[in-house]
């Protein structure tokens, strides 16, 4: 059985448990890289597109409709992310060259303000350890205010002020703290990645915002810059939905308890990377994002997901359901 580079686990076994057959596993994890060019280009010229449509509207005295116009710009741009391509990128498994991967990985997080050093440390032991000990990446009883609930629709003031105050001590060499101390100890390798990552990502987004204001265009550099705080909520819902109420079993390379699968349509599933298909990511990491949809269908021909939404709506029915939305009150509460 071919072994899967990122949760160390054999690809296809789930707790002993065949899932993927050999064969299948070997086809579902060669790389298309016309395709993933296209895909990507593709969201690329999206958010061009927009980023320069709004910007002439601005230039013309039409601040209204270019604000309107930023608004499906803002709400996918997140997407770029952990929470979309930028996370299947990490896995080296989106394109042929392993370094390409690893570039635009790099330049996604640095351009949704996101420190990939941390990421780079913390995802392998997401993977090896789902909702176990050691796993800050994902909070599976993290619950949002009214008012958190409002910034994701709008603009989230409070999380930029705390993305930027953290990527700067990092850069300034400051260790995290807490449990966190445990993983980045000063002086490792981990915290120097941690450093390393932080400072490049306020240096690029200088360099971003410089060249902006070089070219005569403030509106463009916030249009940019702040988007990964404006109008989240469906990045940070999809996101949620990966783990929200659910818990480890303790058994290695078990997924199904710990991990859930929202079916959503082309649209949706273009812009999240097929994160939605989230049991047979973890099960696979080293399979294409691209590929994830014939994944699923795959391991449901042998048994249907633990836990498994058919739809956007219908997954945030269960958050809400589930208390997701009242800041860890219980419903009725």
């Amino acid at each position: 059985m071919a072994r899967d580079q990122t949760s160390g686990l054999s690809g296809g076994e789930r707790g002993g448990g065949l899932i993927l057959d050999r064969e299948t596993y070997r086809k579902l994890t060669v790389r298309r890289d016309g395709l993933a060019a296209t895909l990507l280009l593709l969201r690329i010229a999206f958010h061009a597109a927009l980023l320069a449509g709004a910007n002439l509207l601005f230039a013309q005295g039409q601040t209204v409709a270019a604000l309107l116009l930023l608004i499906p710009h803002f709400v996918t741009w997140s997407f770029l992310g952990w929470a979309g391509v930028g996370h299947e990128l990490f896995h080296r498994s989106v394109f042929s060259v392993r370094w390409l991967n690893t570039a635009l990985f790099r330049l996604f997080s640095i351009l949704t303000w996101s420190n990939y050093g941390y990421f780079e440390v913390t995802h392998p032991i997401h993977h090896r350890n789902t909702l176990g000990e050691g796993d800050f990446e994902a909070d599976p009883q993290g619950r949002l205010s009214p008012l958190g609930t409002l910034a994701l629709l709008t603009i989230d003031l409070g999380a930029l002020y705390r993305r930027v105050r953290v990527l700067a001590l990092n850069a300034a060499g400051v260790a995290p703290g807490g449990a966190m101390a445990a993983i980045f100890p000063p002086g490792s390798d981990a915290f120097l990645k941690l450093r390393n990552g932080a400072r490049a990502v306020l240096v690029g987004q200088a360099l971003l915002i410089a060249t902006c204001l070089w070219l005569g265009s403030p509106f463009l550099a916030a249009a940019i810059t702040l988007a990964p705080f404006c109008m989240t909520f469906v990045n940070r819902t999809l996101a949620a939905l990966q783990h929200f109420d659910l818990r480890a079993s303790g058994v290695p390379g078990d997924y199904e308890s710990s991990t859930r699968t929202v079916i959503l349509g082309p649209v949706a599933g273009f812009f999240y990377a097929d994160m939605n298909y989230h049991i047979e990511h973890h099960h696979f990491p080293s399979i294409p994002h691209y590929n994830l949809r014939k994944a699923h269908a795959a391991v449901t021909a042998r048994r249907r997901p633990l836990h498994l939404e058919r739809g956007y709506w219908r997954g945030l029915r269960l958050l809400a359901r589930k208390g997701f939305f009242t800041s860890g009150r219980p419903l009725g509460a």
